[in-house]
């Protein structure tokens, strides 16, 4: 297996992080991986990647200060 495969990509790598904080990362890559391969069109396969690209962190922060916003 290569050091680096193709998808395992800096973006991808911080979503691993952020998702599987307290899992060894090759089995963080591996429940990525699998999810990746059971995307099994494209389009599902593009959309985890957009997602990776962004800054889940400030919009997770940005969910919770919602939350915790009493409604007016």
């Amino acid at each position: 297996m290569p050091d680096n495969p193709p998808r395992r990509t800096p973006d991808l790598d911080q979503v691993r992080r952020l998702l599987f904080p307290t899992l060894p990362p090759e089995e963080g890559w591996a429940r990525i991986e699998s999810a990746i391969e059971g995307a099994t069109d494209e389009e599902r396969v593009e959309a985890i990647e957009e997602l990776a690209g962004r800054d889940l962190t400030a919009e997770l922060i940005a969910a919770l200060r919602r939350l915790q916003t009493p409604a007016e």
